[in-house]
């Protein structure tokens, strides 16, 4: 017991120090304001979901700041940018947004939130890689990366007892009788690609580069296992990867792509049920997994104290430690130190996200144009809906669809 105590005051004054005090001390409110998935949609359980995520930073980081106080509120990805206009307009901004990478990217170039200031010390923090995302021509950082989202397969453990290695094996899961969910949305679907060799090929149409006859083919092979998908009397396409979450929630699916942001939810509806694996791969190459970043980035409206405190609590969630422990608790994201090694062989779902994140890292240069440095999904996915619900091919689809990554937004 005195060896555990000794080392706990050495872990808590290692923090204080790495920290830091601020000012005087004097109580300060944060406002915090989150943005849920994409795709989500707020309701109880999505309520009760982010405010456990909130409250683990929180409560321990007050265990060092007991006179800051975090308040939080979420709102709808969609809603963020507007609601966020208009308590600035009346001052009433938050001091703490937590969106993803493009939209970071938004709220700054619409003067909601700051640059974050990070010493260089601090930078080494997070992985170089990301900070392609929210890092600036100028040298301003838009927001401070905090968590990693590997996208995977998630699936009903009593319906499939070993999750298909390959779009082959997925294929023959639905055939004895498995319901299989995917997105119709490109970016949802993109893991897909690289499978058929064609993740390279859409990457060029992505820079306006001409294609070779062999890039158009892979962009067709993989158009046409979409189609044959389709196709299946039990693999069906849905709206978005929300869907997708519900219906696997309901048990109405048993296998669907998901984002490991939806595994509390998941394990809260099925508990022992769920299980989770890599993306399948194809016959041309492993999967090409699309990793949703977190950040955190800086209000405007914010007096000199909570900028202060926020920009603290901005340098405490990446410490090494911290984000261990984070990851350790949640089970649901990794982190972005690169100095943090959580990979655990008896952990399937430890294990599964590693896996994941590694596999998104090989095919990274030719996921940033398409998915991470713009939102391309939105003038791509109406490519790919006729093609999916039998209304085109996968000639004139692929036509389309790399006509709209040439016209770049």
């Amino acid at each position: 017991m005195i060896r555990k105590l000794a080392v706990s005051l050495l872990i808590t004054s290692w923090l204080l120090a790495s920290c830091g005090r601020i000012g005087n001390e004097m109580p300060v409110l944060l406002y915090l304001a989150m943005a849920i998935d994409k795709d989500a949609s707020i309701d109880t359980s999505t309520q009760a979901d982010f405010r456990k995520r909130i409250e683990l930073i929180a409560d321990d980081y007050r265990k060092i700041h007991p006179h800051v106080q975090v308040q939080f509120e979420l709102y709808e990805h969609s809603n963020l940018l507007k609601e966020l206009k208009r308590r600035d307009a009346s001052d009433l901004g938050p001091d703490l947004i937590i969106t993803d990478t493009l939209q970071a990217n938004e709220l700054f170039a619409a003067q909601l939130t700051e640059a974050v200031p990070l010493p260089e010390a601090k930078r080494l923090d997070t992985e170089t890689s990301l900070w392609e995302r929210v890092l600036l021509s100028n040298g301003d950082v838009v927001g401070q990366p905090i968590a990693i989202f590997p996208q995977i397969a998630c699936f009903n453990t009593t319906v499939i007892e070993r999750a298909p290695a390959t779009l082959s094996a997925l294929q023959q899961t639905a055939t004895s009788g498995a319901r299989v969910g995917l997105p119709v949305t490109f970016a949802e679907l993109l893991w897909s690609a690289s499978s058929h060799g064609a993740l390279t090929s859409l990457a060029r149409a992505g820079a306006g580069e001409t294609l070779s006859t062999q890039n158009t083919e892979s962009i067709q092979d993989w158009l046409l296992w979409l189609e044959n998908a389709s196709a299946h009397n039990n693999i069906t396409f849905f709206e978005d990867q929300g869907q997708l979450e519900n219906l696997l929630k309901d048990e109405q699916l048993d296998w669907v792509s998901c984002n490991a942001n939806s595994l509390p939810r998941l394990r809260e509806a099925l508990g022992d049920k769920l299980g989770v694996a890599a993306l399948p791969d194809g016959p041309d190459g492993a999967a090409s997994p699309v990793n949703d970043v977190r950040v955190l980035a800086l209000g405007s409206n914010s007096s000199a104290q909570q900028r202060a405190a926020a920009i603290n609590l901005t340098h405490y969630i990446t410490n090494a430690m911290v984000q261990r422990n984070l990851s350790l608790r949640s089970l649901a994201f990794l982190p972005v130190n690169p100095n943090v090694d959580i990979s655990d062989p008896s952990s399937t779902t430890l294990t599964t996200l590693v896996s994941a994140k590694n596999a998104a890292t090989q095919h990274e240069a030719d996921l940033a144009g398409l998915v991470h440095q713009a939102d391309r999904s939105s003038a791509v996915t109406p490519t790919l809906i006729p093609l999916i619900f039998g209304a085109s091919n996968p000639q004139s689809s692929a036509d389309a669809l790399v006509q709209s990554l040439q016209s770049r937004p």
